[in-house]
């Protein structure tokens, strides 16, 4: 009788509760908008098809949602375009407060466990974004940036200029050895043969303008380069190395003008007369008779003959002077970038600093909140292959949940498929099996080495081509503590045997359970196909998959070298 009634009870209760229990699945929403410009907002589907849920208008700049629905993530979408990611657990009476300005943060939430993660983790980020901004302000505004940042940028404008001048008063350079030859081969004694005149007379008079207009550029740069450049100003101390350099190549530039000026200089001036002289003759149609063309054909090799031979003797030096001033510009433009990058790489340190001080608040508040489906809003941030340990506890524990919800399922399953247990970042699956004397090698006991999992095969063409890189990275770096723990998807033990010999694979780590695609291993790993190899470092993380050639070998060094 009083089993009976225990039952009754029992159901009684039941039955008047339930609809209690009901009820408080029923979640309550209230949102407070600060600088409102929203009318209307819609619960819709965060993610898959875009579902709208429930609508509503925004009233005195605040709106209220009841719903059943949860647990998940939603988002509230204001007036068809701007979006806030909300987490709806049943039950919950939840009131948050946004600013229409920046729906990236919560000004304040009660109720709901969930989004005051999801505050707390938008406020780290919010932290890592001022010190970001504040730290580009502080190198935007540095002086000293700012300085070597002009000092580059300056040298080489300068440089640039310089170059043009180069090729200008090279280009002169060249037609004063063409007037040279011209005068050595028509006019050896001063004056021109009747029948050679015609020709010299034109070839003189089209390397004069040449050269007049070569000799141009230069003549500006004199007149107008301190206008523009100059490197003796604002000199920051303590780097005297630099302004010695520098000092060194405007010494050096310098000199190579005087060349220029010594050389060409005083022979424009009569290049000018001359031209003038002609082009009036010209003018005046009085080049036509032969005494005129003579005369001018004279006078032109009296006047610059000497003159031509000794700037033809000049060229050398100064074409030399040239490439050693180009080095020095080059080293000093290197110089002052490298200065900029080291002033530059001190604040993307403190960012760092900051940027790994966010990332550990927030994995430790996903870890604390790790069953909480909040926490899928920010474990993307951390890439799985980087992370991989932080990826299997959340998603196991969301799964031990939530095993039914769609995105948690999903993810779980790859953490746990095969591809996903051998993913880079990943501690390499345990592998026990026999070695072709039947004696049972476990992957683990390498631990402490650098280990290549190699999959391959008797049979296998590009794995036989293989073999004799792999062969010789193990030799080079054994004796620095490389190992390689072969696994054979062959099924003929004598053909497994004889490969390992012929291909003098003499490394000991060989093993197979000789079931060839059916192997336990290629399942374990997620091995479809061969070669496949696994790059294990000193703690059996995988760190690269399916390397070879250069690249096994550039990554066994690296690994090998590492303390």
């Amino acid at each position: 009788m009083k089993n009976v009634q225990t039952i009754i009870l029992t159901f009684v209760v039941v039955f008047f509760l339930m609809p209690f229990a009901w009820a408080q699945k029923n979640s309550t929403i209230h949102v407070k908008i600060l600088n409102n410009k929203y009318k209307h907002v819609d619960l819709v589907s965060a993610y898959g098809e875009d579902k709208t849920y429930l609508s509503t208008d925004i009233a005195q700049d605040q709106f209220t949602i009841t719903t059943p629905l949860g647990p998940d993530i939603y988002r509230l979408r204001f007036d068809g375009q701007d979006h806030f990611l909300l987490v709806i657990n049943p039950g919950e009476a939840q009131e948050l407060e946004l600013d229409a300005e920046d729906l990236t943060e919560i000004r304040s939430t009660m109720g709901s466990p969930s989004m005051a993660f999801v505050k707390k983790a938008i406020e780290y980020g919010h932290q890592r974004k001022h010190v970001l901004d504040s730290l580009n302000n502080a190198l935007q505004q540095d002086k000293q940036q700012k300085y070597w940042a002009s000092t580059a940028q300056n040298i080489n404008m300068f440089t640039q200029t310089n170059d043009d001048v180069d090729n200008s008063l090279m280009a002169a350079f060249k037609n004063v050895d063409s007037l040279s030859q011209l005068f050595h081969r028509y006019a050896p004694s001063g004056k021109v043969k009747g029948s050679d005149l015609d020709f010299f007379v034109n070839s003189v008079n089209k390397q004069l303008k040449e050269l007049e207009m070569n000799y141009q550029p230069f003549a500006s740069y004199v007149e107008n380069v301190n206008k523009y450049y100059d490197f003796s100003r604002d000199r920051q101390p303590g780097d005297a190395d630099f302004y010695f350099t520098l000092d060194g190549y405007l010494n050096e530039l310098s000199a190579r003008h005087e060349v220029a000026k010594s050389a060409i200089g005083p022979m424009i001036g009569d290049v000018k007369e001359l031209l003038a002289v002609r082009d009036s003759l010209a003018y005046n149609n009085l080049l036509s008779k032969k005494s005129n063309k003579n005369s001018w054909a004279v006078m032109t090799v009296r006047r610059l003959a000497d003159k031509v031979q000794n700037a033809a003797a000049q060229k050398s030096e100064y074409e030399q002077s040239i490439q050693r001033t180009r080095n020095n510009a080059s080293a000093l433009v290197t110089s002052s970038q490298d200065r900029v990058r080291q002033i530059v790489a001190g604040y993307q340190n403190k960012y760092n600093e900051t940027d790994a001080y966010v990332n550990n608040k927030i994995k430790e508040a996903i870890l604390e909140n790790k069953s909480d489906l909040a926490t899928m809003m920010f474990i993307d941030m951390f890439p799985r292959e980087q992370n991989v340990d932080l990826h299997k506890t959340v998603y196991t524990a969301l799964h031990d949940k939530y095993p039914d919800h769609p995105v948690v399922k999903e993810r779980w399953a790859i953490i746990n498929s095969a591809a996903g247990k051998t993913s880079v970042g990943s501690i390499a699956p345990e592998l026990e099996f026999p070695n072709p004397d039947g004696k049972m090698l476990k992957l683990s006991d390498l631990r402490g080495k650098v280990v290549l999992v190699d999959f391959w095969a008797s049979w296998c063409g590009p794995c036989r081509r293989e073999n004799p890189n792999v062969r010789k990275v193990y030799s080079k770096y054994h004796d620095k503590g490389f190992e390689i723990f072969s696994v054979s998807l062959d099924r003929d033990a004598s053909a497994w045997k004889g490969a390992i010999k012929a291909d003098q694979l003499v490394w000991p780590n060989h093993v197979s359970d000789l079931k060839q695609w059916q192997s336990q291993a290629a399942a374990i790993y997620g091995v479809r196909s061969i070669p496949a190899t696994f790059l294990l470092d000193r703690e059996g993380r995988i760190v690269a998959k399916d390397l070879r050639g250069e690249a096994l070998e550039r990554a066994v060094k690296q690994l090998v070298e590492q303390q």
